[in-house]
């Protein structure tokens, strides 16, 4: 029997990367290629998947806090990849896994980073190209060992590349039994960038917005999240995977741990909150606090006097910007390809 062959192989590793390759794999399928998908199973990433109808192929898990873990399934699915993918020309991803096969079978590929203090060592001897924010300097990718030659950069966010195409759903608020609310997504404290003894500020947050009369939309990671909270009826949390950059847009104001998060609500012209619990923050990150479009605290009463300042302050997004900086990389990726179609 005949192996498929495929010209794009994309690999999604967490939920960020779902509204990130839709976009990518529309455009490649518009020009009359074949993709292919692969997951993780990692929090929302597949329910996300299945909701916007992208097929794709299951292959391991997040090892959790544990190192030794992380390590196991990492090899793990390295292997299960490599024997069982279709021959593909490019791969494009923001995973560490998809770099390593498609060196392991001299294939080019391409991944999308905005994030410098993470251990990206870990693909950097084996990806082809990195697409990044222009805003990254390049001498904090080599501190990674990421080559400057390999490089190649945008101006904007990674966040535009899908925003450009964001149409509100006028059903959203239907999903919410609030008619205004605030969103609250707690920090992501299995991730390696933050210490082990970092605990979250989540619950004592949550308890002083609720006392001031907030509604609340309430996003947890993990079902340890869930212990954050009491049941009470200002608190929603929902019992599927909801569009994010619907939450964003319909929200008073994003309070998160996450920067993708908070990101996409600065762009939206949300009020954003961020109490990122890494220990440094990410130069996109840096960039948009400098410019007040994102509020970084990791003090509840500064987060919440700041929430009750910006109320009612949501600003217009210009998506004009944002379809400039999805035609940039839109045309980046096509010209890679085209080296090795």
């Amino acid at each position: 029997m005949k192996k498929e062959k495929i010209d794009i192989w994309f690999d999604f590793s967490n939920p960020p990367h779902v509204n990130l390759f839709r976009p990518l794999i529309r455009y490649f399928e518009g020009q009359g290629l074949k993709t292919y998908s692969t997951a993780r199973d990692f929090v929302e990433t597949t329910g996300l998947l299945g909701k916007y109808s992208i097929n794709y192929t299951l292959f391991g898990s997040h090892g959790g806090k544990n190192r030794l873990h992380k390590v196991k399934n990492l090899i793990i699915r390295n292997f299960q990849l490599y024997q069982k993918i279709p021959d593909f020309k490019l791969s494009i991803s923001s995973s560490f896994e998809a770099p390593e096969i498609s060196w392991l079978k001299k294939k080019p590929s391409v991944v999308f980073d905005d994030n410098e203090i993470a251990p990206n060592w870990l693909y950097a001897k084996f990806a082809k190209y990195v697409v990044a924010p222009s805003i990254i300097s390049l001498d904090g990718w080599k501190k990674n060992g990421i080559d400057r030659e390999k490089v190649i950069t945008y101006s904007g966010f990674k966040e535009d590349i899908y925003i450009a195409d964001y149409i509100p759903d006028m059903n959203f608020l239907n999903e919410i039994p609030f008619k205004q609310f605030i969103t609250v997504r707690p920090e992501n404290l299995y991730a390696s960038y933050v210490s082990k003894n970092v605990s979250s500020l989540v619950p004592a947050l949550i308890r002083s917005l609720s006392d001031q009369g907030f509604n609340i939309l309430y996003l947890p990671r993990y079902e340890i999240d869930k212990e954050y909270i009491k049941k009470q009826a200002n608190i929603f949390i929902p019992d599927k995977p909801l569009n994010g950059l619907d939450i964003a847009y319909y929200s008073s104001a994003v309070l998160t741990g996450a920067g993708t998060f908070a990101r996409e609500a600065a762009i939206l012209g949300t009020p954003a909150i961020s109490f990122f619990a890494g220990n440094k923050l990410l130069s996109v990150d840096k960039c948009m606090i400098e410019k007040g479009s994102i509020f970084f605290s990791r003090n509840v009463n500064d987060i919440v006097n700041y929430l009750k300042n910006t109320q009612g302050k949501k600003s217009n997004h210009d998506s004009s910007r944002s379809k400039r900086v999805q035609a940039e990389v839109f045309k980046i990726l096509l010209t890679i390809y085209n080296i090795y179609a």
